[in-house]
């Protein structure tokens, strides 16, 4: 068999079905289907039963699993110490970040760091802060808001305010309330901050899944909702009327950090990833 047979093997054994390990290993959900079947037929035994739910290993998949696992292991920490001794800038990167930041800072940083490595091979996943974190172990590293990741390093990039923004020369009574998706803490933050602020039932009327949409619909005149300083540093803020939100006479604040294990930072591509972040945000 090959190593990506063995990796694929694994990655079923995590992802519990063909579906998420397709999405995990970026190939469609058919071929790993067809991937799986002839790696039974290679072994003569079923390794897994198909429910509709879950794959569940049979008792022959467990050992034969177990057998991927060691290999995957052995192969993948034999590249990594190749590379470290080499001391070369190369191989794979692989990061997962919060999708604000995906959009706001990563084309720029990537820019700067494919221009000094050009043999680093990326691999990027966007995703909600608490998608990222659930999925930690895939990555080299991590760039989330809102808490630390537990049983990492943590860096802190940056820490943002938060301002209502509406547009200017109108009534902020009657503007529509825009609302972005974001953990509970946070909603309950801004629901406080509204209800104080013009004393009646917070209820916003549009929902979007992206801060960025909501710059977008300022930009066109329309509603109010609260930005983070990194949006709106990108805004011409004399066309809106702003206010910073505070809870309780505290800034309501968010810090973004970048997580990984310390072992990982002894790679050269995470090592410079690393270097980049401190130049950026110091």
């Amino acid at each position: 068999m090959r190593f990506d047979d063995y990796e694929l093997l694994v990655t079923l054994d995590k992802e519990k079905t063909l579906r998420q390990a397709a999405e995990a290993l970026y190939i469609s959900q058919p071929a790993v289907s067809q991937r799986l079947k002839t790696i039974e037929n290679y072994w003569g035994v079923q390794i897994f039963i198909r429910t509709k739910k879950e794959l569940i290993k049979t008792s022959a998949g467990e050992k034969i699993i177990e057998h991927a696992k060691q290999i995957v292991e052995t192969e993948l920490l034999l590249k990594e110490n190749i590379h470290i001794n080499k001391h070369q800038v190369e191989g794979k990167l692989k990061i997962g970040v919060a999708s604000l930041l995906g959009y706001m800072i990563m084309p720029t940083l990537l820019e700067k760091f494919l221009k000094r490595y050009p043999n680093v091979d990326i691999q990027l996943e966007i995703g909600s802060s608490s998608k990222i974190i659930d999925n930690v172990d895939r990555y080299h590293l991590a760039i989330i808001r809102g808490n630390k990741i537990l049983n990492l390093e943590n860096r802190l990039l940056f820490t943002d305010e938060h301002y209502l923004v509406a547009p200017k020369n109108k009534s902020l009574e009657n503007e529509p309330l825009i609302e972005f998706q974001a953990d509970p803490w946070y909603i309950n933050q801004l629901k406080q901050f509204f209800e104080k602020s013009f004393n009646k039932p917070y209820k916003p009327q549009l929902y979007v899944d992206q801060v960025t949409t909501c710059r977008e619909l300022l930009l066109k005149g329309v509603g109010m909702t609260v930005l983070p300083t990194i949006i709106t540093n990108t805004m011409d803020l004399s066309k809106f009327h702003t206010e910073k939100v505070e809870i309780d006479h505290v800034p309501l604040t968010r810090s973004t950090y970048v997580a990984y294990d310390h072992q990982m930072a002894e790679l050269p591509q995470v090592e410079k990833f690393l270097k980049l972040l401190d130049e950026e945000y110091k």
